[in-house]
């Protein structure tokens, strides 16, 4: 450029344009003043002119400006049309809506003065509130808000939104959020893609959160984009919640290859995705326990919590003690002894060559176990049996530091031996431990021994729950429901439901029908149809499914020729009774239907 300085050429003073022949300059008017001209140049082409007025000394200086070429653009056809150039270069394309609706928003909207508008920071926070109160429809609204304001969202308040309806696993609303983000040129942070995988574990639709997850890794993957700890550990949780094993342990592969640090989390979310494999999730948790073992990563509670819902839940599957252990991890070769319990969580694995009693079929048998024995019929008869047994679970427990909560002596009293005395030492154990115990634990050790018909034992863990000054609940009185097998006891679990504040639900009142179905007992059919009616409670499929089959056994009992006269007699008092009770039930006074 050779000159910075502009001095516009006054409009009474010269008028014109540059005709085809680029050659000659039209003066409408000329004054006693001459022009130096200087032009600037730029790749060769004139852009501009720049003059400076002077005194006029002679005329002959004005066709210097004249021989001077300035443009190839044809005059215009009307000479006073201001633009008419400019816009003769361009063709003119029709906006789309989204375009349209930005110029009248540029065209007919005022900007908002600072003072009268929300701070970044406020955005946020008035984000955030709706969130916490759980209005995230209106937290959404926050950023229409923003764009209204002339003002633009930032990662904190996408990052914020991303990860709300991540925990209610919103797919399509957190990948929306995430496009709308790369929209505004916002780069999404480390935090942005742990929510994404986050939405992807939280989502009950196992298709559609594979399916994004898959397209989220691939673009990661071919930006170059480097996933840190936490991620690795959330694709871990996304594979072990939509029961994709073989892919999660696939990511714990890929960060020793990266070198990424393996910890405690990764190995309790490999459980959480053994304890989704039913059939031989018991296989995977234990190589998920020696893993462990190996690395010399110490379990918490969580880890024994998930080793316990492991056993509990899963099995071994179609696996030999050898297929079960992977032989060729460090220490995990078998150790045969004698006189000894078999005991696979120890490094390196037990086995004894001493028979071990078991139950198959109802039949005590004897089993002597080799690498060869499979462990499902073992397995299923005592959970403990191939671990050193309850004692030596608790000693490996204390070892590592680890005290028992409430949810380890639930998830234990599923695992301990059906029987009074092994009930009785597990809870001599929690005595010693002072381990804090919850309603639902005392529940669940009722229904064991009402199962085994053991009502009398049942009945008196009533005594340990006043003992521990504990409220029962609707299930407490649920399980003892089962032991009632007479209207009298009935009627008494029903004032002790009262007094507690609590009224028979149709669980309960199905149960005592059941018994009474169950021992022909005939009066106390008729007595809970009487309650029923007479408190206008509906009953549910179940409890007439009871009903009519017990009606069916009466008739075919009556029409037998195999009871005696007097007995046929009885039972068809019986039956119609019932009929009489069960058909008024059907219908209630003044023809309002009970039973559709």
């Amino acid at each position: 450029m050779i000159s910075t300085r502009i001095n516009t050429l006054p409009i009474k003073t010269i008028l014109g344009y540059v005709n085809n022949n680029n050659n000659r300059y039209k003066w409408k008017k000329l004054k006693i003043y001459s022009y130096n001209f200087r032009t600037y140049y730029r790749n060769n082409n004139v852009n501009g002119i720049f003059c400076s007025k002077i005194k006029l000394q002679h005329e002959s200086c004005i066709p210097t400006l004249l021989d001077r070429k300035f443009c190839t653009r044809s005059e215009p056809k009307e000479e006073d049309v201001f633009g008419d150039i400019g816009y003769n270069k361009y063709d003119k394309v029709e906006m789309d809506k989204e375009e349209e609706e930005e110029e009248k928003f540029q065209d007919n909207i005022a900007r908002i003065p600072r003072r009268l508008k929300l701070s970044i920071g406020q955005y946020a926070q008035k984000i955030k509130s709706y969130i916490s109160n759980g209005d995230l429809s209106s937290a959404l609204n926050v950023l229409t808000l923003v764009r209204e304001n002339r003002d633009k969202p930032t990662n904190f308040m996408y990052n914020l939104l991303i990860r709300a309806y991540a925990l209610q696993g919103d797919i399509k609303q957190c990948f929306s959020l995430y496009n709308k983000m790369k929209k505004d040129q916002l780069k999404p942070t480390d935090a942005t893609y742990t929510s994404l995988f986050n939405a992807c574990a939280e989502s009950n639709n196992k298709s559609l959160a594979l399916e994004q997850l898959n397209k989220l890794r691939f673009n990661l993957y071919e930006t170059g984009y480097l996933l840190n700890e936490t991620h690795y550990n959330t694709l871990v949780k996304v594979y072990s919640r939509h029961n994709c094993i073989i892919e999660a342990f696939e990511v714990v592969d890929e960060m020793r290859d990266k070198r990424v640090p393996i910890k405690e989390v990764t190995y309790n979310s490999l459980l959480n995705a053994a304890i989704s494999d039913k059939e031989a999730g018991m296989r995977h948790a234990l190589i998920i326990w020696h893993l462990m073992k190996k690395y010399r990563i110490k379990p918490s509670l969580i880890t024994y919590n998930l080793l316990f819902r492991a056993m509990r839940d899963t099995k071994f599957g179609n696996y030999k003690i050898n297929d079960v252990l992977m032989p060729e991890l460090i220490n995990t070769k078998l150790n045969i002894s004698e006189g000894t319990r078999p005991n696979l969580l120890s490094r390196p694995p037990v086995i004894n060559t001493l028979p071990i009693p078991i139950v198959i079929k109802n039949k005590n048998v004897e089993c002597v176990l080799s690498p060869d024995t499979y462990l499902n019929d073992i397995f299923e008869n005592n959970r403990f049996i191939l671990f050193g047994g309850f004692e030596n679970i608790i000693r490996i427990m204390e070892e590592d530091n680890v005290t028992p909560n409430e949810v380890t002596a639930t998830l234990l009293l599923d695992l301990i031996p059906n029987t009074v005395d092994a009930e009785n030492s597990f809870l001599q154990y929690i005595e010693s431990k002072k381990i804090t115990l919850d309603i639902d634990f005392y529940n669940m050790l009722i229904k064991r021994r009402s199962l085994r018909k053991e009502y009398g034992l049942a009945k008196k863990i009533l005594e340990e729950i006043q003992r521990k000054h504990m409220i029962p609940n609707i299930m407490t009185f649920g399980v003892l429901a089962m032991g009632c097998f007479q209207s009298k006891q009935a009627y008494e679990l029903i004032e002790g439901l009262e007094i507690a504040g609590y009224i028979p639900n149709i669980v309960i009142l199905g149960t005592f029908i059941s018994n009474a179905c169950r021992t022909l007992n005939t009066n106390y059919v008729i007595e809970m149809i009487y309650y029923m009616r007479s408190n206008r409670i509906k009953p549910n499929e179940k409890i007439l499914t009871y009903l009519n089959k017990y009606e069916e056994t009466l008739t075919k009992m009556h029409l037998s020729k195999k009871y005696k006269f007097k007995k046929q007699m009885i039972l068809k008092r019986e039956l119609d009774n019932f009929i009489t009770e069960y058909s008024a039930w059907k219908y209630q006074p003044n023809d309002e239907c009970v039973i559709k």
